[in-house]
């Protein structure tokens, strides 16, 4: 594995314990991985959301392409892809960003 994706997976276990609850919460699966940072997932209480996890920024996919962004995304899928997995909502953020997906970690 290489150094920086493990730095992510270490950084991502960290920030884990730090998330506020919020009555934004709730478990979803893991049906497509966007890219490094956005998900889509079939929540349980809401339906289908493209969701931008919070504390999470990864190198862009798109053209321009950013170095390790292909890998970033490998990494999700093989981590996140049809899993479930538990989305919890900040109170201090936004709910959406300007691309209309769902803030949340």
């Amino acid at each position: 594995m290489r150094p920086g994706l493990l730095a992510l997976l270490f950084g991502v276990a960290a920030l884990a314990g730090c998330a506020p609850v919020s009555a934004e919460s709730g478990s979803a699966v893991v049906l497509r991985v966007v890219d490094g940072d956005t998900l889509d997932v079939r929540d349980d209480g809401r339906g289908r959301l493209r969701v931008r996890v919070l504390g999470i920024n990864t190198p862009e996919t798109k053209p321009p392409a950013q170095c390790w962004g292909a890998e970033a995304t490998e990494f999700a899928e093989a981590t996140l892809l049809n899993k479930r997995v538990v989305l919890v909502g900040d109170p201090s953020q936004d709910a959406r960003d300007r691309y209309g997906r769902t803030y949340l970690h």
